[in-house]
């Protein structure tokens, strides 16, 4: 009876954590705020072919990693007409999601009910959080994932349950065929950290747990070496390393490399130079007959340059060995850069992209709606004590003062002190991971 008392208790938090990000969902469309169902992004396929020849197009679909464009052809094959509406409401569960998820992490981590529904309500209204989740953009998706996986990873330490350990590696491995940054070898570290911070169930059965997703992230890394000759699960990575490296060149000295053959032709191209960009430079032809999805220009649907062409393909070879060759002779300038990105990444959130404040940026529409509640919560979080940085600047006391914890908490003997001291090794990781890879292999966008 206490048991079953407990449950229905646990349950009624989560069910008031729910209601009130309802209520704010609705309050917001109310008074105007839309979702921006965009589907012009670089990262994606053109919405006839997915719609039309979604299994085809995934399966030639190189550029970037495949979850969203999977995505994207269901909710155009579902909703037709009204895939925009499911489009939203993907995103708003997506968002539940996500608020859930961090009102979990704050109990698990000690605070009590009402503490963590303030913690975990205050993060949902957020201006970036709004935003994202108003935004058809990957951004919000993964960050539900992420604390998602973080809370399974808790709960399956908590309850020594098989079930919950394959719900964990089955969320990483969605993580990885969706968001570039999180590659084979993280889901690797998340597999070695559940066999080695967990103290009770046999490594046999997380063996047997991970198996599955790891073979379905794996797939994707096998099909593009086989079809494309790159064990990845994307060929744009060359790309984004301009950004970093490069591109941090002065435009003439560019061109003189790539005169003396010091840089391929590409590395004098924007990276996000669209195909008929490359072929200007570039003299071979294509190694196979592909199919349309990779030789047409441009997507007809959404009138943009088609980035998994065959000749981005190509020229992405060339652009890694120019990345290669930076890193070589300019060490010093390349620290510099990913010192400045550094920087960059912790700027606000919500002008991320290179047109805010102008009719083009993709938060425009919800600017105009909460633009002045937008600018008091970055003045607060990003002016002070050291701005455009402001509170993030704190974060390594945070991050050293939960090493600190997370060490006292896995000495105990007690089973969920154990479970939550692993609980902040995984977010300690995590944190450490995202900020260094996004400051060291590229440039920009990564505030978001």
């Amino acid at each position: 009876m206490r048991l079953e008392m407990e449950r229905r208790h646990h349950w009624r938090e989560y069910a008031l954590v729910a209601l009130a990000f309802g209520l704010s969902r609705l309050l917001f469309y109310l008074i105007g705020l839309r979702f921006d169902f965009s589907l012009d992004w670089m990262w994606l396929s053109d919405p006839a072919d997915l719609q039309n020849r979604l299994l085809q197009t995934i399966y030639y679909f190189h550029a970037f990693p495949p979850g969203m464009d999977l995505l994207s052809g269901i909710l155009l094959k579902l909703g037709g007409p009204h895939a925009a509406s499911l489009a939203q409401l993907t995103f708003w569960l997506c968002g539940l999601v996500l608020v859930s998820s961090v009102y979990y992490l704050a109990r698990a981590s000690g605070l009590s009910a009402p503490l963590s529904f303030v913690v975990s309500f205050a993060f949902s209204m957020l201006p970036q959080v709004i935003y994202f989740e108003h935004l058809y953009l990957y951004e919000e998706p993964v960050a539900a994932l992420l604390c998602l996986s973080v809370a399974l990873f808790h709960a399956a330490l908590s309850r020594r349950s098989w079930r919950l350990w394959l719900a964990f590696f089955t969320v990483c491995a969605i993580i990885g065929i969706t968001r570039s940054t999180f590659h084979l070898a993280w889901f690797m570290v998340m597999l070695g950290a559940a066999l080695w911070l967990n103290p009770v169930l046999p490594a046999r059965r997380i063996l047997i747990a991970a198996s599955a997703p790891a073979v379905l992230l794996l797939a994707l890394y096998v099909k593009n070496l086989i079809v494309f000759g790159t064990f990845s699960a994307f060929t744009y990575g060359p790309s984004s390393y301009a950004h970093v490296t490069v591109s941090n060149l002065p435009p003439e000295v560019r061109a003189e490399w790539a005169r003396e053959h010091k840089l391929s032709p590409f590395a004098t191209l924007s990276p996000y130079a669209g195909p008929r960009e490359y072929l200007r430079v570039f003299t071979g032809s294509p190694s196979r007959d592909w199919p349309s999805q990779m030789t047409e220009l441009d997507r007809p649907t959404v009138h943009a340059p088609n980035f998994n062409h065959w000749v981005i393909l190509e020229a992405n070879r060339q652009r890694n060995a120019d990345a290669f060759y930076y890193l070589r002779t300019q060490p010093i300038e390349y620290a510099t850069r990913a010192l400045q990105g550094l920087r960059d990444l912790f700027t606000p959130s919500t002008e991320w992209h290179p047109y805010t404040g102008t009719e083009r940026s993709p938060h425009y529409q919800h600017r105009s709606v909460l633009g002045g509640y937008e600018a008091v919560v970055n003045r607060l979080m990003h002016g002070f004590p050291v701005g455009p940085v402001g509170l993030y600047v704190l974060l390594p006391i945070v991050m050293v003062w939960t090493v600190r914890r997370a060490w006292q908490l896995s000495l105990t003997a007690d089973r969920e002190s154990q479970a939550r001291g692993a609980m902040l090794w995984l977010c300690l990781f995590n944190v450490t991971y995202i900020v260094g890879i996004s400051s060291a292999v590229t440039f920009l966008e990564s505030s978001r």
